[in-house]
């Protein structure tokens, strides 16, 4: 039998001579070997002789980068604590501190968040760093909010050292007002009449809301002097102050029902974040986040309708005067009142005058997409509408190098659309005048509650920025040693870099290039 005739040399015997070709298996020529392999294949080969050859001093094992330092730790969960108080979510926290951690150069940053304490662990065992921070204090005002964001995109852009960036806080959290007492009161007022234009808009009824809003604008701030017990009862005095004031002046002196003047001066107290805020982290996940910021929010209308229930047991109610007109205003008087909600925020809350422009642009936005919702397929859906709007055009006004964070405009927003105010006025319908209807309206809070946060998270989801990571800053929160390349990584070749400079990703590794026991098997 003739011999199988043998391959020509050239391609498909890799360049070999005739001699080594005779040696290989007559018809299978050997394949010649890649000239250039991928980085991962590399890094294969590597790690493989290294478990041929353990301890070879040509090969040294890669060592451990340290954990970060006791600063780093700090400055991150102080950051984590004021950015609660800010009203940001769980999640967006997280996001926050993993993202400062890697701008540090440590991308072992773990973080659990809740509304009441912030813990951060960073490094890997059995050298991890654990550390906690209570989330304690106030919420901030609303131009701290503003030098918050503005600090934390300053540090992504420009890392400082944790200890000047733990300092900064603490600057920012001792900032004074910008407004005066008087100031912050009439902004409150002014506040309180805008929410009343919404909601019942006739001319003596503003009267009403004025001086009901005044005595509680001077209460607040009072009780921010007084010490932690007053503020814990400043919802129960300040609801039974506006009851008590409402049933006995509102119906000799303004000819209006007393129960339709108290939810508008009680704006301040109205959970209507918190409850759509917990919602929100329900749906994303964050189960003990969100339930604690529902039960809070709960607990919060309940208090106020104790205070309503206490103050209609304190007063009866005056008759109505019988010779009292009541004009209603014209459908102006909402967009009048959207304008005024606006102005008391930014007076009330010592936010910059340069703010207003942006956030009656939100407001008007968020109303807009309100009635038109309503229009269309009712109040329910109007509420989805509107909580749609927010997360878009906060975050398109927040590309804008004017204009202020997103945080700063868009809790504003969440007091417009109502879910806060109908809770409190379904709880009061039970408890004060034991009417039926009080059920529905408490039912239709929780539901518009839903509505808005559903609407909230397709909103934020439309617009979901992808995370671009940043290179770490050398040199401030890790050793030059722990920076320095891995001698067993292969040098990046020339124009093997991303469009933002820093190296691109390798390659998928070719299957034919890899090992036989790493090749995937068919």
């Amino acid at each position: 039998m003739a011999d199988a005739p043998r391959p020509a040399q050239g391609a498909d015997d890799g360049g070999l001579p005739p001699a080594e070709v005779r040696r290989g298996r007559p018809g299978r020529p050997r394949r010649a070997a890649p000239r250039h392999a991928s980085a991962p294949v590399a890094r294969h080969r590597l790690r493989k002789l290294r478990t041929l050859l353990p301890g070879s001093p040509d090969l040294p094992e890669p060592s451990e980068p340290p954990p970060p330092p006791q600063e780093l730790i700090a400055f991150l969960r102080v950051v984590g604590a004021t950015l609660v108080r800010a009203g940001e979510s769980v999640d967006a926290v997280q996001e926050t501190i993993n993202r400062l951690g890697a701008r540090y150069g440590f991308d072992t940053v773990h973080t659990f968040v809740v509304p009441t304490g912030v813990f951060v662990r960073a490094g890997k065992a059995p050298d991890a760093v654990i550390d906690f921070a209570p989330v304690q204090g106030p919420d901030l005002r609303l131009d701290q909010i503003d030098q918050l964001y503005r600090f934390i995109d300053e540090v992504y852009a420009h890392p400082v050292a944790p200890e000047a960036g733990t300092g900064r806080l603490a600057e920012i959290e001792a900032m004074r007002p910008r407004f005066g007492f008087w100031t912050r009161v009439l902004g409150y007022v002014v506040m309180t009449m805008g929410l009343g234009l919404l909601t019942l808009p006739n001319s003596m009824a503003l009267a009403g809301y004025a001086v009901l809003g005044l005595g509680v604008g001077m209460l607040r701030e009072y009780a921010d002097r007084a010490g932690r017990l007053v503020n814990l009862a400043l919802p129960v005095l300040a609801a039974l102050l506006v009851t008590a004031v409402a049933y006995r002046y509102s119906g000799p002196l303004l000819g209006e029902d007393p129960t339709k003047l108290l939810i508008p001066p009680l704006v301040a107290f109205l959970p209507g974040t918190a409850l759509t805020m917990g919602t929100i982290e329900l749906a994303t996940g964050s189960i003990v986040s969100g339930a604690s910021r529902l039960v809070y929010g709960l607990n919060v209308l309940i208090l106020l309708a104790f205070g309503i229930a206490v103050g209609s047991q304190l007063v009866t109610e005056h008759p109505l005067a019988k010779d009292t007109s009541v004009d209603a205003l014209g459908a102006w008087a909402a967009w009048a009142g959207v304008g005024l909600l606006g102005l008391g925020f930014v007076l009330s809350f010592s936010a910059s005058l340069r703010t207003l422009p942006w956030l009656l642009l939100v407001l008007c936005v968020a109303k807009v997409g309100q009635d038109v919702g309503t229009t269309v397929a009712g109040p329910l859906f109007g509420a989805f509408a509107g909580g749609v709007t927010l997360p878009l055009l906060t975050r398109l006004i927040e590309r804008n190098p004017h204009a202020p964070p997103a945080q700063v405009v868009f809790l504003p927003a969440f007091w417009m659309l109502v879910p806060g105010r109908l809770g409190l006025t379904g709880v009061g319908q039970l408890l004060v005048d034991h009417e039926n209807s009080g059920l529905d309206t408490t039912v239709e809070a929780l539901l518009t509650v839903v509505a808005v946060a559903l609407g909230v998270l397709v909103g934020a989801n439309a617009l979901n920025r992808r995370v671009v990571p940043v290179p770490a800053e050398p040199g401030l929160a890790r050793s030059p040693a722990s920076s320095a390349a891995d001698p067993s990584d292969p040098p990046t070749p020339p124009g093997a870099e991303g469009s933002d400079g820093t190296p691109a990703a390798p390659p998928e590794p070719d299957p034919s290039e890899l090992p036989p026991e790493s090749a995937p098997r068919g």
